[in-house]
């Protein structure tokens, strides 16, 4: 399953893709030992919170859930609107590094997203060759969206690497027929449905999936996997939302999922499509967001045409599929969160590769050294800007809620 005429070209070299993971590492440390001060590092303090409550009482105490504990009092206050994977992680990862300050906090995401980046980078390496492979790996080690949310302490940069394995695994059992890659894949999703819900959005595409390419008579086989997904999406849902709602009962969280299914306020689909536009632009970076756009218009009309598609791309469908399901599905969640559009990453970083690899070709050669040239420095000075304003000034509310989060440990 290698893109046709990959051989042809260089690969992205494995000395490339040390010093573009090098380079996103050292993005991502950039304030990283700074206070709970920057947008949405409230979750920072919150789960960091919920890590020293499993840590201080033990989880014969805690069973596993989330619970600010003020110490003063010895009140316990439940949280019961994800599930407790993030702060049980955290909880050990405070424990082997015996820290648990912003800095080791925020370096736990930050390792998951570098898994992410050198399973896109493998990917890039394997189907993208040449240029195109090379500048979408470079967008990926840049763009504020991995760069600055990376390292943000919440569900997306811990739950992505595994999504995106549960996706290869699941991709290279269709495309090949090898069932050794079920079980792996399997594993990677229910480890992701114990740290958040869109893992089990991600086991219902891939359901989907599989019934798509069973109606198009590719295999009984597929009939079984839609369903196996579609029955390991329930069954995980179920289990999750006992553990999580122990404390605080279902009502309280299906209250929290009402909230996120309905924009309210006299919000409109145009005002969040605005929304959505200007978080992609802004942290994607327009070059990326272009490029995304281009190849869902341009595997959209292959497909209206009745080509198939190949398994490259097959894969960035899936990929966008999955990234903006919980977008559309949540709208409240992509309305207030800039960070919800980070299952898109692997989705944008790829489109900015196949849009290049299909349309470069048709240009001169210097035409398209000239588009490279103007691409990364379009990425960089536009990384740079967000990024600097970023960290310039500290947010309001982000320090509102953590002077709230104080009286807890």
């Amino acid at each position: 399953m290698v893109a046709p005429g990959a051989n042809a070209r260089r690969r992205l070299s494995p000395l490339a893709m040390a010093l573009l993971l090098l380079l996103l590492a050292a993005l991502l440390a950039l304030h990283s030992a700074d206070p709970w001060q920057y947008v949405h590092d409230d979750n920072g303090r919150r789960y960091s919170s919920y890590a020293r409550t499993h840590l201080a009482l033990g989880l014969a105490r805690t069973g596993g859930r989330d619970f600010f504990f003020n110490p003063l009092t010895g009140r316990l206050v439940p949280y019961g609107h994800h599930p407790p994977g993030l702060s049980l992680l955290l909880a050990g990862w405070f424990f082997v590094l015996g820290n648990d300050g912003p800095r080791a906090a925020r370096a736990l995401p930050a390792t998951f997203h570098l898994v992410t980046a050198l399973v896109l980078f493998g990917l890039l390496r394997r189907h993208y060759p040449g240029a195109p492979g090379l500048m979408a790996a470079f967008a990926f080690a840049v763009v504020p969206m991995s760069s600055y949310f990376g390292k943000l302490v919440n569900f997306e940069p811990v739950v992505l690497p595994l999504m995106v394995g549960a996706l290869l695994c699941y991709w290279r059992w269709a495309e090949g027929g090898d069932g050794r890659w079920l079980a792996p894949g399997l594993v990677l999703a229910v480890l992701g449905s114990l740290i958040d819900w869109p893992m089990l959005l991600a086991l219902a595409v891939v359901g989907a999936d599989a019934a798509r390419r069973w109606r198009r008579n590719e295999g009984r086989r597929f009939l079984a996997a839609s369903l196996a997904a579609c029955v390991s999406a329930l069954t995980l849902a179920g289990a999750v939302t006992a553990w999580v709602s122990g404390p605080v009962g279902v009502h309280e969280l299906a209250t929290a999922v009402e909230f996120r299914l309905h924009l309210g306020g006299g919000y409109t689909w145009w005002q969040l499509a605005g929304k959505l536009f200007d978080y992609n632009r802004r942290y994607f970076t327009e070059p990326v967001l272009a490029a995304s756009l281009a190849a869902a218009c341009t595997m959209t009309w292959d497909a209206a045409r009745g080509a198939r598609l190949p398994p490259r791309a097959r894969l960035l469908a899936l990929l966008g599929v999955v990234g903006i399901v919980p977008v559309v599905g949540f709208p409240s969640s992509t309305r207030y969160h800039a960070y919800w559009q980070f299952y898109l990453l692997p989705y944008a970083t790829l489109s900015l590769a196949y849009v290049l690899d299909r349309f470069g070709p048709r240009l001169s050669r210097g035409s398209r050294r000239l588009l490279y040239a103007g691409i990364a420095s379009w990425l960089v000075a536009a990384s740079a800007f967000t990024l600097s304003t970023r960290y310039a000034t500290p947010s309001r509310y982000v320090l509102k809620r953590v002077r709230v989060f104080e009286r807890y440990l």
